[in-house]
């Protein structure tokens, strides 16, 4: 009786055991998948956090607002510190790449070097005996072109696209709601800015090339044009009236004369 009882309880221990061992409940492999489900259950509990939580969501959509847009600017933002202009600085020694409205910018930019050389036989470029300077190449668009008469006119680039965050360029211009740069957006001013660089403590203002830049950030990745605008017209009195200007390039730094703007409006 008593071999028996023993034998019977040696059968039910090896039962709860066998039992045990297969639920998980003791052994190292139980500890193993527990282990792997605790992991688990970490993971999508930071998934479901992140998803489920009002506030944490909205955080991080704004995060991932304001990084989807700096990439989308980086996208197309240059690595080189200058991109130039198509025929920016005029060195065709045509208007190539711009388009004419007008008679105000002649036949084609000025060769400065002749001017000052004396050697261009067909106008007088430059006020009085003043020669150009502060110009990086040959060759300047200018409404100075016939001597005193003033023309009006406007020249236009070629759409580019926008890849730094500011242009530069070289320009001469006197003050004037009628003389003036603009960044066309879909043929719509998007940038406009009046300078004055006579307002600059130079010898010869007329002829003194300064630096100008126009903020073009806010229409990165978009494609835009260049107006010079020249509205005045009749004889140009000690060489105050016309607008010249060239040397057109992006970069992510301004290069500008200071207290030259006059006036400048940026679209909303």
């Amino acid at each position: 009786m008593d071999s028996a009882i023993i034998i019977y309880f040696f059968i039910l221990m090896v039962i709860i055991v066998a039992a045990l061992l297969f639920t998980g409940a003791i052994g190292g492999k139980g500890k193993t998948t527990t282990s792997n489900s605790t992991t688990t259950q970490a993971a999508v509990n930071t998934s479901s956090s992140t998803s489920s939580s009002v506030p944490t969501t909205a955080n991080t959509t704004s995060t991932t607002v304001q990084t989807t847009t700096t990439i989308y600017y980086s996208s197309c933002l240059s690595k080189n510190p200058e991109v130039p202009v198509a025929n920016g600085d005029f060195s065709t020694g045509t208007y190539a790449g711009w388009n004419e409205s007008g008679p105000g910018f002649g036949a084609g930019p000025l060769n400065l070097s002749a001017e000052n050389n004396n050697t261009d036989k067909n106008y007088t470029g430059y006020y009085g005996s003043l020669p150009w300077n502060g110009y990086n190449g040959e060759y300047a668009a200018s409404s100075f072109q016939t001597g005193l008469a003033l023309q009006a006119g406007n020249l236009t680039s070629m759409p580019f696209q926008v890849t730094e965050l500011f242009l530069n360029f070289k320009i001469v211009s006197s003050q004037s709601s009628k003389l003036y740069v603009e960044i066309l957006e879909n043929n719509t001013p998007e940038v406009v800015t009046h300078f004055n660089t006579y307002s600059a403590n130079v010898t010869s203002p007329q002829s003194t090339f300064l630096n100008g830049t126009m903020p073009i950030g806010t229409l990165l990745c978009q494609n835009v044009s260049i107006r010079v605008v020249a509205g005045l017209t009749g004889e140009s009195r000690e060489g105050v009236g016309y607008i010249a200007i060239g040397d057109f390039y992006m970069s992510n730094n301004p290069v500008y004369t200071k207290g030259i703007v006059s006036n400048q409006t940026i679209a909303p």
